[in-house]
């Protein structure tokens, strides 16, 4: 047989129950304090930022120049008096003075015609062209001069293919004297590609 627990006297229960009461404040407070310490503290205002930022450069390919044919002025007769041959570049030839008339002259395949070049570089980029006022060609003993330099890039540059390819004629006006020297005549003329 189970022993029954014998009834505590009222006093004695009383006593137990003021016991576990006070106990019970002291978890509850312990539990407060503890819950106190763990509740986040006050937000602080946002007192600086940072983001990323970015950096980039571009590499520019280099213009080239690659000639393909000369300024080629022709033959023409010995003049009488001044006169001048204009080539201009898409290949049209005129005369005046004393070489009006040799805008037909016969010349040799390739005999007469502007110059080209071939100017390769970045694709889609905007170039100029810069060319000399004049130059002296010469047989080695007498000259004539050549003026009047143009291109088929306008003054505001022109863009390079897809390809970074452009094809460049340049034409000029040659000047020749009366009774010029015969002979074959050449020079060098500079020119220059630069992107815009």
């Amino acid at each position: 047989m189970r022993a029954t627990p014998a009834a505590l006297p009222p006093l004695a229960m009383a006593k137990q129950m003021a016991d576990f009461h006070k106990h019970l404040g002291m978890i509850s407070g312990v539990l407060a304090i503890a819950a106190l310490a763990l509740a986040p503290g006050k937000a602080k205002a946002q007192t600086t930022a940072s983001q990323a930022g970015a950096g980039r450069a571009e590499v520019v390919g280099p213009l080239t120049l690659q000639p393909v044919l000369d300024l080629r002025f022709g033959r023409f007769y010995r003049p009488s008096g001044n006169g001048s041959l204009t080539i201009t570049p898409n290949g049209t030839v005129t005369g005046n003075g004393s070489l009006s008339q040799e805008v037909t002259t016969p010349q040799e395949v390739n005999g007469r015609g502007p110059a080209s070049f071939i100017v390769l570089g970045d694709a889609s980029r905007v170039f100029r062209v810069s060319l000399p006022s004049r130059i002296d060609i010469t047989n080695g003993t007498a000259t004539m001069r050549v003026t009047n330099f143009t291109s088929n890039v306008p003054a505001r540059g022109i863009t390079l293919n897809a390809n970074g390819r452009f094809d460049l004629s340049i034409g000029a006006r040659l000047q020749a004297f009366a009774n010029q020297a015969p002979g074959a005549y050449s020079g060098r003329f500079p020119v220059t590609v630069t992107y815009d």
